[in-house]
């Protein structure tokens, strides 16, 4: 089962790639820049996929955008999702839970590897 780790930003996506490898995970662990290409991830390895972690803020597909679009299709909507972003304000919170009220997490940049460990632990192999 793999996790994808979908953030416009390649320091951040190796910084958490790199934390979720030193807590132990063992799951593959996929990256996508950017919205589109999340999906062609999730077409390539669906039913094989154990979370997701989506960035808030990214160009031409936001990561709520995307996990709006997830939700809707049955063969996508189980799978767990958290956002991981700088978005602290209240309103982009509720947005996100507004869009999927499953959403599992709702972690700030910068995390700490507790916040991590948390959302991923009942859904990765150690």
């Amino acid at each position: 089962m793999k996790i994808i780790i979908v953030d416009d930003s390649l320091m951040d996506r190796k910084l958490l790639s790199r934390s979720l490898v030193n807590m132990g995970v063992k799951n593959e662990i996929l990256q996508a820049e950017n919205g589109e290409a999340a999906l062609a991830l999730i077409g390539q390895h669906l039913g094989d996929i154990a979370m997701m972690f989506l960035d808030y803020q990214m160009p031409n597909m936001s990561g709520v955008e995307l996990m709006a679009g997830l939700v809707k299709v049955p063969a996508t909507a189980g799978i767990p999702i958290a956002m991981v972003t700088a978005s602290a304000a209240e309103e982009s919170k509720k947005a996100a839970y507004d869009v999927n009220p499953a959403l599992i997490a709702y972690v700030l940049k910068p995390f700490k590897p507790d916040d991590i460990l948390s959302v991923v632990k009942p859904y990765a192999r150690f």
